[in-house]
């Protein structure tokens, strides 16, 4: 089961402690980075290859870019521009992860055997993010209760048992949920061919503007 609180806090949440963190100063500030921590280090930990020991690394300048960029950021799009800010460090990780690689690579080696693919790697992670997102936010909440279990890879007699329904519930429940997020995640989709380059991307922390992940 996921730890509560290293969850992905909601878009509502964050839109409201990013705004009384404008109005209210440091103590404001500190309850948004304080709530952002975790989540931030299980967003990384869980993406991260095991030999790469960055993960609190990553999440510190996460949260000081975040904190620099505070007074610019819109608190009704403050879940996208956190989450830019996040996918733009891992898929710098990635990347420097796939240039070691390179570097230490025997000079026969093909390139194509490499195996990490950061690009790749990095779309299936926006793809994931988005994922959660629109089952923390867009589900009804049976069956963000199935769903959200799916995700943690128990099985439907797991999710029947623990709470306390038929499997026929489980598996019609579980059809719902998947309708909604084709719907949503049709959006995604759409949005993920339209983005701009990576160059462009990676100006999130001078424009307080993010696309959605």
């Amino acid at each position: 089961m996921t730890d509560p609180s290293s969850a992905w806090p909601t878009p509502e949440t964050l839109g409201q402690l990013v705004r009384e963190a404008q109005q209210d100063g440091p103590d404001a500030l500190n309850r948004l980075l304080a709530t952002l921590r975790p989540a931030l280090v299980t967003f990384f930990g869980r993406r991260l290859p095991p030999d790469l020991t960055d993960t609190e690394d990553l999440t510190q300048l996460a949260l000081m870019r975040i904190a620099k960029a505070l007074r610019r950021i819109d608190p009704k799009r403050a879940d996208d521009y956190i989450a830019t800010v996040a996918r733009n460090l891992l898929r710098t990780a990635y990347r420097e992860r796939a240039r070691d690689q390179r570097r230490h690579l025997p000079a026969d080696t093909e390139l194509a055997s490499v195996a990490w693919l950061p690009d790749s790697q990095a779309e299936y992670e926006e793809l994931m993010l988005a994922v959660h997102r629109v089952v923390l936010t867009r589900l009804p909440r049976p069956l963000r209760e199935i769903m959200t279990r799916v995700l943690d890879d128990e099985s439907q007699v797991q999710i029947a048992d623990e709470l306390q329904v038929n499997e026929v519930t489980v598996r019609t429940r579980l059809r719902r949920a998947r309708l909604i997020l084709r719907r949503e995640l049709a959006a995604f989709m759409s949005c993920s061919k339209s983005r701009v380059s990576p160059e462009v991307d990676r100006s999130e922390g001078d424009t307080g503007q993010a696309a959605s992940p």
